[in-house]
């Protein structure tokens, strides 16, 4: 699995598997926590408790779940993708849809759409790919390969693509009818500006049910630190084939990081639950205790644009500390905290340029974290409080990148516009004749303009 087949993409948390290769968690209960006080990656200093709120609903979400065992799909809808304009008008991002598709990433579910169709091997012969594909998308009722999700008919096409490790291709899904809904599970993640999502979708759910019936038993070792109690506290077992845990539910005790009080202090939080495990055809059961000293899921913010050519709307942990009984076979295998889910405080506009590009050619995005749903309510706009820069000016940050010229630092304007107005950025290749780009809008974030350069001169200005 790498990037010139498309299997895993920059990002990416895991890759796409077969069924019987899943991880997921294997303790019924996972603790959470909310990064504050004065560390630098303090989530409630700047989404404040309009954030927590967010964070809280994506996770009653996944509270308010029946066991895996007893979910009926038809219970569930195969659209929970709504709109809201007014928020899309001003390019917010819904903290806590974005939320919910973080979790079910680290519940064990990756992207079905876009792993329905998956360039296994490939070659390029004069540049048409020719390739093995397989389909990493199951029918949640049937387990069957399937091309459909949450109802969608997709196709695929081969396209050559260039990544970091060379050329490279990958097999890009469509609905095959234009105008049905696309993306629509939220394990699908990164809605788009406006967009949010009031549930679970069918193949969520279904994937849900899938990793985590009792029936589906995989050879599976215990956390760390789950011991045996009661009778079973000096003898217990540890690996051995497990079904699934059917539910798990999501706590939120005490927590403090670097603000009031000791550091790091969290209320330890103590589950004690039965263990179910397969033992010479038959099935046998124990009594198991695990005590928690440190939350399972931090949520936290930080600036992360860093003047790469892509600026990261989140950053998690990665699959780095998950664990498979046997290191030879890509799973089946276990989840492991801790988690860290950090959200950018600089998801700000984003221009990006090129000299390789037509004159004029631009690409813009812009991103801001916020709070809404279907109601007439205004949406809530993060951070919480006063935006980063003063409200009477505009800062703009110009980044240039190149085989051998990447400024280290950027270039910054600062213009007297204050928050709503707009600016034009320009570009000339001669100072007499400057083509416009796109305006941006000051929401009161720096706005990040990146341009990969290749001629020998360009030059740059910025109107109110």
């Amino acid at each position: 699995m790498d990037q010139t087949n498309g299997f895993r993409l920059p990002g990416d948390v895991g890759g796409p598997m077969n069924l019987g290769e899943e991880y997921r968690w294997n303790v019924p209960a996972l603790t959470y926590a909310i990064e504050g006080g004065a560390s630098d990656e303090s989530f409630l200093d700047y989404f404040g408790s309009n954030g927590v709120w967010a964070v809280d609903q994506a996770i009653s979400i996944l509270n308010n779940l029946p066991p895996a065992s007893q979910i009926n799909l038809d219970d569930y809808p195969e659209t929970v993708v709504n709109m809201n304009y007014t928020a899309q008008s001003q390019g917010l991002m819904d903290l806590k849809s974005q939320t919910l598709a973080l979790l079910l990433e680290q519940l064990g579910l990756a992207s079905p759409t876009r792993n329905l169709a998956c360039l296994h091997s490939f070659s390029i012969v004069d540049g048409t790919v020719l390739g093995q594909v397989i389909s990493r998308n199951f029918d949640p009722a049937t387990w069957l390969v399937s091309s459909n999700v949450n109802g969608t008919l997709y196709g695929y096409t081969l396209t050559v693509t260039a990544t970091a490790q060379g050329p490279g291709a990958d097999a890009i899904e469509y609905p095959v009818d234009p105008g049905a809904p696309a993306f629509t599970a939220v394990a699908d993640g990164n809605p788009s500006p406006g967009a949010y999502y009031t549930g679970l979708s069918r193949d969520d759910v279904g994937g849900l049910r899938y990793l985590y019936r009792s029936n589906n038993f995989n050879l599976e070792p215990l956390l760390s630190d789950v011991h045996g109690c009661g009778t079973n506290a000096s003898l217990f077992v540890t690996t051995a084939l497990r079904g699934g845990v059917e539910k798990i539910t999501f706590s939120h005790p005490a927590y403090n990081q670097g603000g009031f009080g000791p550091p790091g202090f969290f209320t330890p939080f103590t589950n004690q639950f039965t263990d179910t495990y397969a033992t010479n055809g038959t099935l046998a059961s124990q009594q198991l205790e695990r005590v928690e000293t440190q939350p399972d899921i931090i949520f936290a913010s930080a600036d992360l644009n860093d003047g790469g050519a892509v600026i990261a709307r989140v950053e998690r942990t990665a699959t780095t500390n998950w664990l498979t009984s046997n290191p030879l076979s890509p799973g089946p295998g276990i989840i492991r905290p801790q988690i860290r889910i950090v959200f950018n405080r600089a998801v700000g506009p984003l221009l990006q340029t090129s000299d390789a590009w037509p004159e004029g050619a631009a690409s813009v995005s812009e991103s801001l974290w916020g709070s809404f749903d279907g109601s007439t309510n205004a949406p809530v706009i993060y951070p919480a409080g006063l935006p980063i820069n003063n409200t009477n000016k505009t800062v703009v940050q110009l980044w240039l990148h190149g085989p051998n010229t990447d400024l280290l630092q950027p270039f910054t304007w600062e213009l007297p516009v204050p928050i709503g107005g707009r600016v034009t950025p320009q570009t000339s290749t001669n100072l007499t004749d400057w083509v416009a780009l796109p305006a941006m809008t000051n929401h009161g974030l720096t706005i990040a303009w990146n341009h990969w350069v290749s001629r020998p001169a360009r030059f740059f200005r910025i109107l109110p």
